[in-house]
């Protein structure tokens, strides 16, 4: 049986070798702040771990194990006082405004459930759309998320997304409360102003396209802006790549599945206007601009539930006597002969 006196000077031989080995491996640079509470919460379940299988009885590889953890936890403990306050566990941050397919929604401590249309999407909820579903959430503010198939993430707050795989698109149009909403990934963080930009997880890289407005790219190597009709590749082992790229077009044909429900009854044709050009990546304009009085006195009756912006259009213009034509990304509308 170990006397009380040989188990104190075990207990600080051991501490005197953990404090040895964070020695040697000196001063760590301080991390992305965005990816702190992460590696916080990685590092302390890690020391659960350790400790419940040694019993604290930690031979030398576990010295070494609680080393970097230790190491870990003292790089990332400098922001934790200069973190914001989380928000109360359970608040409801956003809902589930339209799908296609199946999705599953999961809370902390909870079974997940499947998800449907009008469903309330709590902090901390973890969505997962199928193979075959897509779902969008209509935050708080007017910010509009939508995932793509097989897409996994994390709606840590309300204005923080960690997506885990596939494909996530943002739209913070004009109005929108969302100039502070960011996507963290394996490879960055994407930061933007008022914007459109869709954001895709490949096992290898993460792709970003940009629709309007400009969006930041923050990597371990550094900071890269992207503007409207960019896309930007990043990757581990290599600076990100650019390219241009169209703000409509086949690439663009998922987003608008899920596009944001219009109430037509009531609405007015500007109004219709701006709702399917947004949604398509076009610019509207009239064909003569005398046409701009008239057509903006006219009112809309009816509904386009279940239509996609496209086909929406065809079908509500020639009720109002009025025509369009597409050349190249502009929306040409013009009255009917």
């Amino acid at each position: 049986m170990t006397s009380p006196d040989h188990s104190t000077r075990e207990h600080a031989d051991d501490a005197d070798r953990v404090g040895q080995l964070v020695r040697l491996a000196g001063r760590r640079p301080a991390p992305d702040p965005e990816h702190v509470s992460r590696a916080r919460a990685a590092a302390h379940h890690e020391w659960v771990l350790i400790v419940e299988r040694r019993k604290w009885r930690l031979p030398f590889w576990s010295l070494t194990a609680a080393a970097i953890v230790v190491g870990l936890l003292g790089a990332v403990a400098w922001s934790s006082m200069h973190r914001p306050a989380p928000r109360r566990p359970g608040t409801d941050i956003a809902t589930l405004q339209t799908m296609t397919g199946a999705a599953q929604i999961a809370s902390a401590g909870e079974r997940p459930r499947p998800a449907r249309a009008g469903l309330r999407i709590r902090e901390g909820d973890r969505i997962e759309t199928t193979a075959d579903g897509r779902a969008a959430l209509a935050m708080a503010g007017g910010l509009s998320v939508r995932f793509d198939r097989a897409s996994a993430a994390v709606l840590d707050t309300a204005d923080r997304l960690v997506l885990a795989s596939g494909a996530v698109y943002v739209d913070a149009g004009p109005g929108a409360a969302g100039s502070g909403f960011r996507v963290e990934t394996p490879f960055g963080v994407v930061r933007h102003t008022g914007t459109q930009f869709e954001v895709r997880l490949d096992p290898s890289a993460l792709t970003l396209r940009v629709r309007e407005g400009s969006v930041a790219v923050e990597t371990p190597g550094g900071r890269w802006t992207t503007k409207a009709g960019e896309a930007l590749v990043a990757t581990r082992s290599a600076p990100p790549v650019r390219s241009v790229i169209a703000a409509s077009g086949p690439e663009w044909n998922w987003v608008r599945t899920l596009a944001e429900p219009f109430r037509l009854e009531g609405a007015a044709v500007p109004a219709f206007m701006q709702w399917v050009s947004r949604e398509q990546g076009w610019r509207w304009e009239y064909a003569d601009p005398s046409l701009a009085p008239r057509v903006a006195r006219i009112v809309l009756h009816g509904s386009i539930e279940g239509l996609t912006p496209d086909e929406a259009l065809a079908a509500v213009l020639p009720t109002c006597g009025l025509t369009s034509r597409l050349e190249g990304e502009r929306l040409i509308v013009g009255a009917a002969r």
